[in-house]
């Protein structure tokens, strides 16, 4: 079962642990070159039961980065837009959690 929140998502590597995993479009490299579509990428970004949140919180860090670039901007503009970012991805892990039973006991 992996857990898809936007471009991220989550994959059980084992009993314990999960890997993060973001999509995009490949970069072009080598004889292959890049893609067109987007496709996941394991990211060597591993996280436990009890330390998902931090998964989250990488994700919205990248997410941030990603939309503001280089750009110089205010504090509070970057503090709203970070809790704008992890509130999106917050409640589509959740949706994505809340279609699963969990583990059986």
């Amino acid at each position: 079962m992996t857990i898809e929140f936007g471009d991220w998502r989550l994959a059980p590597r084992d009993s314990r642990n999960w890997e993060l995993e973001h999509r995009h479009v490949a970069r072009a490299t080598g004889k292959n070159g890049g893609g067109t579509e987007p496709t996941w990428h394991r990211l060597g970004r591993f996280y436990q039961y009890n330390t998902l949140s931090e998964a989250l919180r990488y994700a919205t860090d990248c997410e941030l980065k990603e939309l503001r670039g280089a750009e110089a901007e205010g504090i509070w503009e970057a503090l709203r837009e970070y809790e704008r970012i992890t509130r999106e991805l917050e409640d589509a892990l959740l949706a994505a959690l809340s279609g699963h039973s969990g583990p059986k006991a």
